[in-house]
């Protein structure tokens, strides 16, 4: 029996959806104290979070995500369903995984990009080991720009999805006291170290929620077609980012998808569905199925 197409996809959200139901209420929780999402990125970035919002107060529509929480649950779904791509050699690189089998090997010359660090080396130096051109970037750890080792560079900079000296982080279990640091969009730092013409091997990200204005950034300029294989840890605490902005967060993880990213990983750390104390944190990783080499 013929069955109508939006009949069908309204199906498949629905049980998306139910696959993934977490029972919050719609109450907004405390963004950021002094930047909110929307500020930490780009002009052409907020349009298209302006527009993913547009529908919110419409008529209920099961093809609309028009609510935090279908957002939220949708984010879940994607990270926690079976993966993407059948990745036949997953290997550990200090504390993140590769995809290294025949289509997505990482050897040189390769050009990897690690932000946050912390006091974790360990990935950054497995691959410079590897014998890839590694930068770091980390502005919470207080170290100048140096020359790690050989093969890699510390940069005292940090992403987001615009490009400012003046950037006040959120206090959190990293930042203790007030402070600024200079952030830069990917396509900024890409110019600075004289990488347009090149791809990314990898592009690791764990920056404590500003993932999320970096990666609609990095959507939005195109740039994801230069990553070969992307690891994340995504993040959404109690109190930030604003629940307002998950709709556009969907949206930015969508468009990045629709730019080859499919999942090949993924690895919980927590997962609280209570209101008050409601929290995802996640390490996923991506290889791109669409890349062409540049």
């Amino acid at each position: 029996m013929a069955v109508g197409s939006r009949t069908v996809v309204t199906a498949l959200v629905g049980a998306a959806l139910l696959a993934v139901v977490v029972l919050y209420t719609s109450k907004d929780q405390i963004g950021y104290r002094k930047n909110t999402i929307v500020r930490m990125i780009s002009g052409e970035v907020a349009a298209l979070m302006k527009g993913a919002q547009v529908h919110r107060h419409d008529n209920m529509d099961p093809l609309r995500i028009t609510e935090w929480w279908q957002a939220s649950s949708l984010l879940k779904w994607d990270w926690e369903k079976p993966p993407e791509y059948t990745c036949n050699k997953i290997e550990k690189r200090g504390n993140w995984h590769i995809c290294n089998d025949k289509t997505f090997e990482v050897k040189p010359p390769c050009l990897v990009y690690s932000f946050g660090i912390w006091t974790d080396w360990s990935f950054d130096d497995a691959m410079g080991a590897v014998g890839c051109e590694v930068h770091s970037f980390d502005p919470s750890i207080g170290k100048k720009s140096h020359k790690r080792s050989r093969n890699v560079h510390f940069h005292d900079i940090g992403l987001s999805g615009n490009d400012s000296d003046t950037y006040v982080p959120t206090k959190d279990i990293y930042v203790k006291k007030t402070t600024t640091w200079k952030i830069r969009r990917l396509k900024t730092i890409m110019e600075m170290l004289g990488h347009t013409n090149r791809h990314l091997d990898i592009l690791k990200i764990d920056i404590e929620t500003s993932e999320w204005p970096a990666i609609m950034d990095i959507a939005a300029s195109g740039l994801f077609s230069k990553v070969r294989q992307f690891a994340v840890e995504w993040h959404l605490f109690p109190t930030y980012p604003n629940r307002s902005e998950y709709i556009g967060f969907y949206a930015g993880v969508m468009a990045m998808k629709k730019q080859g990213l499919r999942t090949f990983r993924a690895d919980f750390h927590n997962r609280n569905y209570a209101e008050k104390t409601f929290c995802f944190q996640a390490d996923v990783n991506y290889v791109n199925t669409l890349y062409k080499g540049t």
